[in-house]
């Protein structure tokens, strides 16, 4: 491996590879979870890269450092390992630049617990608290903490949050320390089971060669919830994706009516994919009929696109047509 096609996350895992592994374990805790995730993913992959590409990395870490006032949250620890890692003569100029260390993250710690278990700690704190922690996550994940507390607290954090002025330095490092005491003190608790459902079968019928099948199969079982999993496998939009025999099947079978309202919702390439499965005299009829159609409310023009799905998905299972992306039953 070249160090022109590194990542950054590779060359990070290059230099914390030089490391003895207690001074890399304490640079990777001042990072982010997703930063953890990253680099040691990219670990596995420059297992084998050219000393060259190594001395290439450390060169623009080095140049890199020289403007930068602190190294992350890790100042203290690289200001520890960096005559370890590259020797003195080749660090001695670099540690005379460096400016002062930098102090963790406050609620570095709450980065790799479960949003459930961070709201049930704050559920139990003054609101106050819970809204300077929430101001210390990232916005996706302080709001997935938020949607987990009790609804009768969430606007009195948000208040809080919204109206909160400069936290005195002494104030987060308290409550930092009262939560990484609390965390110790907690088992960890597994991480989440994965969730499946409807939507995740609609994926892997999706992805099947035989979808028919397994949709009669599933019908057999729960026609209603078939049904929905079918709704989601194809929508009109998907009519761009049937060839033309199946373009002709479905038109013979649709009302005219329902046809003209369904494409007057639908853009110019699905209108002419349904047109080149007519007669020249009956897409001239329809063109006609569309552009005389007044404004027409949305709700009902959704309503015949999704007869004219469930018409394909009906044609589809008596196989005269032919689902987009399924070849199983076809010859």
């Amino acid at each position: 491996m070249i160090h022109d096609n590194l990542t950054g996350a590779q060359k990070c895992a290059v230099l914390l590879l030089l490391l003895d592994e207690v001074q890399a374990a304490e640079l990777l805790r001042q990072m982010a979870s997703e930063e953890v995730r990253a680099v040691g993913h990219a670990m596995i992959s420059v297992a084998e890269i050219e000393p060259r590409a190594i001395d290439t990395v450390l060169d623009e870490f080095l140049a890199a450092s020289k403007t930068t006032v602190a190294l992350g949250g890790g100042g203290v620890q690289v200001r520890s390992v960096l005559e370890r890692a590259l020797g003195p003569q080749r660090a001695g100029g670099l540690l005379g630049e460096l400016g002062p260390p930098v102090t963790p993250r406050p609620f570095a710690a709450l980065e790799w617990i479960q949003p459930a278990a961070i709201a049930a700690m704050l559920a139990a704190e003054h609101p106050q608290a819970a809204a300077v922690v929430l101001a210390h996550l990232e916005p996706q994940r302080a709001s997935d903490v938020l949607a987990e507390l009790p609804e009768a607290l969430q606007p009195d954090i948000l208040y809080r949050l919204a109206t909160m002025g400069p936290v005195a330095g002494v104030v987060v490092a308290g409550l930092d320390r009262a939560f990484e005491v609390r965390l110790a003190a907690t088992p960890v608790s597994p991480p989440a089971a994965v969730v499946a459902g409807p939507d995740l079968a609609a994926k892997l019928i999706a992805m099947a060669p035989d979808q028919a099948r397994l949709l009669a199969a599933l019908r057999d079982l729960d026609p209603a919830m078939t049904e929905s999993i079918a709704e989601s496998l194809f929508v009109f939009d998907d009519l761009l994706k049937i060839d033309s025999r199946g373009m002709q099947a479905l038109v013979r079978e649709v009302e005219t009516e329902q046809l003209v309202l369904a494409l007057k919702g639908a853009g110019e390439p699905l209108r002419a994919h349904v047109f080149s499965a007519m007669s020249a005299r009956a897409a001239a009829g329809m063109q006609d009929e569309l552009a005389d159609l007044g404004p027409t409310k949305l709700a009902e023009v959704r309503v015949a696109q999704a007869g004219i799905a469930a018409v394909v998905r009906r044609l589809a299972d008596a196989g005269t047509l032919m689902m987009p992306g399924s070849t199983a039953g076809y010859v």
